[in-house]
Protein backbone atom coordinates (compact mmCIF):
# COMPACT_ATOMS: atom_id res chain seq x y z
CA UNK A 1 0.00 0.00 0.00
CA UNK A 2 1.34 3.39 -0.45
CA UNK A 3 0.56 7.10 -1.18
CA UNK A 4 2.35 9.83 -2.78
CA UNK A 5 1.69 13.75 -1.84
CA UNK A 6 3.65 17.12 -2.83
CA UNK A 7 5.99 18.08 -0.33
CA UNK A 8 8.32 21.02 -1.91
CA UNK A 9 9.23 22.89 -4.48
CA UNK A 10 13.10 23.17 -5.00
CA UNK A 11 15.56 23.73 -8.40
CA UNK A 12 12.04 24.01 -10.40
CA UNK A 13 11.30 20.91 -9.75
CA UNK A 14 8.14 19.29 -7.36
CA UNK A 15 9.41 17.17 -4.31
CA UNK A 16 7.19 14.57 -3.48
CA UNK A 17 6.48 12.11 -0.15
CA UNK A 18 5.92 8.84 -0.81
CA UNK A 19 4.27 6.76 2.29
CA UNK A 20 4.36 2.93 2.27
CA UNK A 21 2.57 0.81 4.65
CA UNK A 22 2.40 -3.37 5.59
CA UNK A 23 -0.64 -5.21 7.00
CA UNK A 24 1.29 -5.34 10.22
CA UNK A 25 1.30 -1.56 11.52
CA UNK A 26 4.67 -0.52 9.89
CA UNK A 27 4.69 2.49 7.45
CA UNK A 28 7.47 4.46 6.03
CA UNK A 29 7.74 8.10 4.57
CA UNK A 30 10.21 8.74 1.77
CA UNK A 31 11.41 12.06 0.11
CA UNK A 32 12.74 11.96 -3.69
CA UNK A 33 15.02 14.66 -2.53
CA UNK A 34 18.04 13.10 -1.21
CA UNK A 35 15.66 9.89 -1.19
CA UNK A 36 15.59 10.13 2.43
CA UNK A 37 13.98 8.04 5.06
CA UNK A 38 11.88 10.74 7.06
CA UNK A 39 9.42 8.64 9.27
CA UNK A 40 9.43 5.31 10.71
CA UNK A 41 6.56 3.86 12.48
CA UNK A 42 6.12 0.62 14.39
CA UNK A 43 4.34 -0.41 17.20
CA UNK A 44 5.67 -1.71 20.77
CA UNK A 45 4.79 -4.00 22.80
CA UNK A 46 1.18 -2.43 23.63
CA UNK A 47 0.17 -1.91 19.94
CA UNK A 48 1.34 2.06 20.28
CA UNK A 49 2.22 2.68 16.83
CA UNK A 50 5.06 5.41 17.24
CA UNK A 51 7.96 6.98 15.10
CA UNK A 52 11.43 5.40 15.84
CA UNK A 53 13.73 8.07 13.90
CA UNK A 54 14.49 11.79 14.30
CA UNK A 55 12.43 13.67 11.76
CA UNK A 56 12.32 17.24 11.28
CA UNK A 57 8.90 19.09 12.38
CA UNK A 58 8.65 21.23 9.24
CA UNK A 59 8.91 18.82 5.87
CA UNK A 60 11.01 21.84 4.39
CA UNK A 61 13.68 21.56 6.58
CA UNK A 62 15.04 18.69 4.57
CA UNK A 63 16.10 21.07 2.48
CA UNK A 64 19.12 22.39 4.02
CA UNK A 65 19.05 19.37 6.47
CA UNK A 66 22.54 19.97 8.88
CA UNK A 67 22.64 16.67 10.07
CA UNK A 68 21.68 14.58 7.42
CA UNK A 69 18.01 13.16 8.77
CA UNK A 70 17.50 10.28 7.18
CA UNK A 71 19.46 11.09 3.92
CA UNK A 72 21.69 9.23 1.14
CA UNK A 73 24.53 10.09 1.15
CA UNK A 74 27.18 9.58 -1.59
CA UNK A 75 29.43 9.67 -3.87
CA UNK A 76 31.18 8.75 -0.63
CA UNK A 77 30.12 8.32 2.90
CA UNK A 78 32.62 9.99 5.71
CA UNK A 79 35.44 11.69 4.92
CA UNK A 80 37.91 11.58 2.43
CA UNK A 81 40.99 13.31 3.53
CA UNK A 82 42.26 16.52 2.96
CA UNK A 83 39.61 15.76 -0.01
CA UNK A 84 42.01 14.50 -1.93
CA UNK A 85 42.75 11.02 -4.08
CA UNK A 86 44.78 9.47 -6.28
CA UNK A 87 43.22 7.01 -9.66
CA UNK A 88 44.87 5.66 -12.14
CA UNK A 89 48.28 8.33 -11.85
CA UNK A 90 45.46 10.99 -11.57
CA UNK A 91 45.08 13.40 -8.70
CA UNK A 92 41.51 14.47 -8.00
CA UNK A 93 40.91 17.44 -5.46
CA UNK A 94 37.48 17.00 -4.48
CA UNK A 95 35.20 20.16 -2.64
CA UNK A 96 36.22 20.86 1.22
CA UNK A 97 33.35 21.22 3.07
CA UNK A 98 34.17 19.46 6.60
CA UNK A 99 36.98 21.46 7.13
CA UNK A 100 40.46 20.39 5.27
CA UNK A 101 38.55 17.25 4.61
CA UNK A 102 35.78 16.71 2.21
CA UNK A 103 32.91 14.77 4.09
CA UNK A 104 29.61 12.92 2.93
CA UNK A 105 30.00 13.89 -1.10
CA UNK A 106 30.94 17.58 -0.97
CA UNK A 107 28.94 20.72 -0.17
CA UNK A 108 25.66 19.27 -2.71
CA UNK A 109 26.35 15.71 -2.45
CA UNK A 110 23.31 13.28 -3.00
CA UNK A 111 21.46 14.07 -0.11
CA UNK A 112 21.10 17.35 -1.43
CA UNK A 113 19.66 16.10 -4.99
CA UNK A 114 16.63 15.48 -6.44
CA UNK A 115 16.11 11.79 -7.77
CA UNK A 116 13.66 10.51 -9.96
CA UNK A 117 11.45 7.48 -8.31
CA UNK A 118 8.78 4.78 -9.41
CA UNK A 119 6.67 2.77 -6.95
CA UNK A 120 5.77 -1.13 -7.51
CA UNK A 121 3.86 -3.97 -5.31
CA UNK A 122 4.18 -7.46 -5.18
CA UNK A 123 3.41 -10.46 -2.97
CA UNK A 124 2.98 -8.33 0.07
CA UNK A 125 5.77 -6.19 -0.34
CA UNK A 126 6.23 -2.35 -1.49
CA UNK A 127 9.42 -1.03 -3.43
CA UNK A 128 10.66 2.63 -3.90
CA UNK A 129 13.61 2.89 -6.21
CA UNK A 130 15.24 6.19 -6.51
CA UNK A 131 17.95 7.00 -9.06
CA UNK A 132 20.17 9.81 -9.92
CA UNK A 133 22.27 10.07 -12.57
CA UNK A 134 25.44 12.03 -11.44
CA UNK A 135 27.50 13.62 -13.73
CA UNK A 136 31.40 13.87 -14.35
CA UNK A 137 33.23 15.94 -12.41
CA UNK A 138 30.34 16.71 -10.08
CA UNK A 139 31.72 17.86 -6.92
CA UNK A 140 35.36 16.75 -8.77
CA UNK A 141 34.47 12.61 -8.94
CA UNK A 142 35.55 11.66 -12.28
CA UNK A 143 32.99 9.34 -14.26
CA UNK A 144 29.30 9.63 -15.46
CA UNK A 145 27.72 7.64 -12.36
CA UNK A 146 24.06 6.11 -12.41
CA UNK A 147 23.04 5.27 -8.32
CA UNK A 148 19.87 3.18 -7.90
CA UNK A 149 18.42 3.26 -4.05
CA UNK A 150 15.73 0.87 -3.01
CA UNK A 151 13.64 0.77 -0.37
CA UNK A 152 11.43 -2.40 0.37
CA UNK A 153 9.20 -2.73 3.05
CA UNK A 154 8.10 -6.58 3.77
CA UNK A 155 5.08 -7.78 5.28
CA UNK A 156 7.82 -9.38 8.33
CA UNK A 157 8.19 -5.68 9.58
CA UNK A 158 11.77 -5.66 7.63
CA UNK A 159 12.61 -2.02 6.00
CA UNK A 160 16.03 -3.06 3.36
CA UNK A 161 17.58 -0.48 1.67
CA UNK A 162 19.50 -1.60 -1.54
CA UNK A 163 22.40 0.46 -3.45
CA UNK A 164 23.21 -0.14 -6.94
CA UNK A 165 25.45 1.95 -9.23
CA UNK A 166 27.57 2.03 -12.89
CA UNK A 167 29.81 4.24 -14.03
CA UNK A 168 31.57 5.22 -17.57
CA UNK A 169 35.02 6.26 -16.14
CA UNK A 170 36.48 4.77 -12.73
CA UNK A 171 35.21 6.46 -9.62
CA UNK A 172 34.95 6.09 -6.16
CA UNK A 173 31.38 4.67 -4.86
CA UNK A 174 30.55 4.24 -1.44
CA UNK A 175 26.76 4.96 -0.57
CA UNK A 176 24.73 4.37 2.65
CA UNK A 177 21.76 6.00 4.92
CA UNK A 178 21.90 7.85 7.38
CA UNK A 179 18.67 7.78 9.67
CA UNK A 180 19.28 8.49 13.12
CA UNK A 181 16.86 5.70 15.17
CA UNK A 182 15.58 6.05 18.43
CA UNK A 183 13.13 3.00 19.28
CA UNK A 184 11.35 4.52 22.66
CA UNK A 185 9.22 6.45 20.57
CA UNK A 186 8.85 9.26 19.36
CA UNK A 187 11.84 10.17 21.25
CA UNK A 188 10.54 10.03 24.85
CA UNK A 189 13.87 8.38 26.19
CA UNK A 190 17.78 8.96 24.98
CA UNK A 191 19.39 6.45 23.59
CA UNK A 192 21.82 6.16 26.08
CA UNK A 193 19.06 4.52 27.67
CA UNK A 194 18.67 2.01 25.47
CA UNK A 195 21.11 -1.35 24.70
CA UNK A 196 23.86 -1.89 21.77
CA UNK A 197 24.97 -5.21 20.52
CA UNK A 198 27.45 -5.19 17.50
CA UNK A 199 29.37 -8.28 16.50
CA UNK A 200 32.97 -6.81 15.70
CA UNK A 201 36.26 -7.22 17.73
CA UNK A 202 37.86 -4.21 16.29
CA UNK A 203 37.12 -0.32 15.60
CA UNK A 204 39.42 1.97 13.38
CA UNK A 205 41.54 4.50 15.18
CA UNK A 206 41.12 7.77 14.07
CA UNK A 207 43.41 11.26 14.27
CA UNK A 208 42.30 14.85 14.87
CA UNK A 209 40.53 15.70 11.67
CA UNK A 210 38.34 12.10 11.93
CA UNK A 211 40.46 10.38 9.35
CA UNK A 212 41.11 6.55 9.85
CA UNK A 213 44.76 6.43 9.93
CA UNK A 214 45.07 2.40 9.35
CA UNK A 215 45.47 1.15 12.53
CA UNK A 216 42.50 -1.91 14.39
CA UNK A 217 42.06 -1.66 17.87
CA UNK A 218 40.29 -4.66 19.78
CA UNK A 219 37.23 -3.55 21.41
CA UNK A 220 37.91 -5.53 24.39
CA UNK A 221 38.42 -3.75 27.53
CA UNK A 222 37.68 -0.30 25.50
CA UNK A 223 34.40 1.57 25.50
CA UNK A 224 33.88 0.11 21.95
CA UNK A 225 33.45 -3.10 23.31
CA UNK A 226 29.58 -4.02 22.28
CA UNK A 227 30.00 -7.61 22.10
CA UNK A 228 27.33 -8.06 24.52
CA UNK A 229 24.51 -5.92 24.75
CA UNK A 230 25.06 -2.86 26.65
CA UNK A 231 23.30 0.67 27.16
CA UNK A 232 24.78 2.98 24.68
CA UNK A 233 25.23 5.81 27.87
CA UNK A 234 27.47 3.56 29.92
CA UNK A 235 30.76 4.35 28.66
CA UNK A 236 29.94 7.39 26.14
CA UNK A 237 31.73 10.06 28.70
CA UNK A 238 34.66 7.59 29.54
CA UNK A 239 37.36 9.48 29.87
CA UNK A 240 39.04 7.44 26.35
CA UNK A 241 40.76 9.52 24.14
CA UNK A 242 39.15 8.45 20.99
CA UNK A 243 36.07 9.42 22.67
CA UNK A 244 36.64 12.36 23.84
CA UNK A 245 37.94 13.80 20.36
CA UNK A 246 34.45 13.32 19.07
CA UNK A 247 32.01 14.19 22.30
CA UNK A 248 30.81 10.25 22.09
CA UNK A 249 30.84 7.72 19.50
CA UNK A 250 31.51 8.01 15.70
CA UNK A 251 33.59 5.64 14.76
CA UNK A 252 33.96 2.85 12.63
CA UNK A 253 33.11 -1.03 13.64
CA UNK A 254 34.79 -3.93 11.53
CA UNK A 255 31.87 -6.36 10.82
CA UNK A 256 32.66 -10.01 12.15
CA UNK A 257 29.61 -11.65 10.47
CA UNK A 258 27.08 -11.73 7.49
CA UNK A 259 23.94 -11.31 9.48
CA UNK A 260 22.34 -9.08 11.91
CA UNK A 261 25.58 -7.98 13.03
CA UNK A 262 23.63 -5.33 14.93
CA UNK A 263 21.38 -5.54 17.38
CA UNK A 264 19.29 -2.54 19.15
CA UNK A 265 16.27 -2.75 22.35
CA UNK A 266 14.62 -0.47 23.64
CA UNK A 267 13.34 -2.59 27.24
CA UNK A 268 10.28 0.01 28.02
CA UNK A 269 8.77 -0.25 24.54
CA UNK A 270 9.90 -3.80 23.75
CA UNK A 271 10.89 -2.39 20.38
CA UNK A 272 14.39 -4.70 18.75
CA UNK A 273 15.66 -3.68 15.80
CA UNK A 274 18.49 -6.04 14.02
CA UNK A 275 20.62 -4.75 11.66
CA UNK A 276 22.10 -6.91 8.65
CA UNK A 277 24.49 -5.79 5.90
CA UNK A 278 26.54 -6.82 3.21
CA UNK A 279 29.03 -4.01 3.81
CA UNK A 280 32.29 -4.73 6.04
CA UNK A 281 32.00 -1.95 8.31
CA UNK A 282 29.69 0.50 10.33
CA UNK A 283 30.57 4.26 11.29
CA UNK A 284 28.22 4.38 14.31
CA UNK A 285 27.54 7.88 15.04
CA UNK A 286 25.19 9.17 18.70
CA UNK A 287 24.40 12.43 17.62
CA UNK A 288 27.00 14.24 19.39
CA UNK A 289 26.85 17.42 17.58
CA UNK A 290 22.88 18.48 17.42
CA UNK A 291 21.90 21.31 14.51
CA UNK A 292 19.27 22.72 16.71
CA UNK A 293 16.92 20.82 14.88
CA UNK A 294 13.13 21.40 15.77
CA UNK A 295 11.63 17.48 15.36
CA UNK A 296 8.09 16.53 15.12
CA UNK A 297 5.95 16.33 18.41
CA UNK A 298 6.83 19.92 19.27
CA UNK A 299 10.83 19.23 20.34
CA UNK A 300 13.92 20.59 20.09
CA UNK A 301 17.09 18.32 19.01
CA UNK A 302 19.35 17.60 21.70
CA UNK A 303 22.69 15.70 22.00
CA UNK A 304 22.06 11.58 22.08
CA UNK A 305 18.62 11.85 20.51
CA UNK A 306 19.10 9.48 17.99
CA UNK A 307 21.68 6.84 16.62
CA UNK A 308 23.11 6.33 13.47
CA UNK A 309 24.20 3.23 11.73
CA UNK A 310 26.04 4.21 8.44
CA UNK A 311 26.54 0.94 6.83
CA UNK A 312 29.39 1.07 4.52
CA UNK A 313 33.33 0.55 3.11
CA UNK A 314 35.65 1.90 5.54
CA UNK A 315 36.05 6.02 5.50
CA UNK A 316 38.76 6.77 3.50
CA UNK A 317 39.49 3.79 2.13
CA UNK A 318 41.20 5.02 -1.20
CA UNK A 319 43.90 6.36 0.68
CA UNK A 320 44.78 3.35 3.40
CA UNK A 321 45.99 0.57 1.49
CA UNK A 322 44.21 -1.79 3.99
CA UNK A 323 41.35 -0.83 3.40
CA UNK A 324 37.94 -1.62 1.14
CA UNK A 325 39.10 1.47 -2.04
CA UNK A 326 35.63 2.13 -2.88
CA UNK A 327 36.51 2.12 -6.27
CA UNK A 328 33.91 1.43 -9.02
CA UNK A 329 35.48 0.36 -12.47
CA UNK A 330 34.09 0.61 -15.81
CA UNK A 331 31.94 -2.96 -16.40
CA UNK A 332 31.43 -3.23 -12.45
CA UNK A 333 28.24 -3.66 -10.57
CA UNK A 334 28.31 -2.15 -6.85
CA UNK A 335 25.41 -3.70 -4.97
CA UNK A 336 25.45 -3.67 -1.58
CA UNK A 337 21.98 -4.20 0.74
CA UNK A 338 21.28 -3.28 4.44
CA UNK A 339 18.28 -4.96 5.90
CA UNK A 340 16.43 -3.19 9.47
CA UNK A 341 14.01 -5.97 11.02
CA UNK A 342 11.60 -4.84 13.75
CA UNK A 343 10.35 -7.03 16.32
CA UNK A 344 8.57 -7.01 19.35
CA UNK A 345 9.96 -8.57 22.99
CA UNK A 346 8.90 -8.93 26.41
CA UNK A 347 11.93 -9.49 27.68
CA UNK A 348 16.12 -9.03 27.01
CA UNK A 349 17.41 -11.62 24.45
Amino acid sequence: MYSIERAFDIYGKEVKLITIRNDRNMEVKLLNYGATLVELLIPDRDGNIENVVLTHDEIEDYISNPSYFGATVGRTSGRIDKGRFVLDGKTYNLNKNYGVNQGHGGNKGFSFRVWDYSVSEKDGETAVQFTYYSKDMEENYPGNLMVKVTYTLRSSNELVIEYEGATDKKTLCNLTNHTYFNLSGNYKRKITKQYLKIKSKAYLEMNESQIPIGKYIDVEATPMDFSEFKLIGRDIEENYIQLSMTKGYDHTWILNEKYNQIEMVDKLSGRKMTISTTYPSVVIYSFNFPSNERLKQSKMSSKYDGICFETQYEPDGINNKGFNSGILDVGEKYHEKTEYKFFVIEEMI
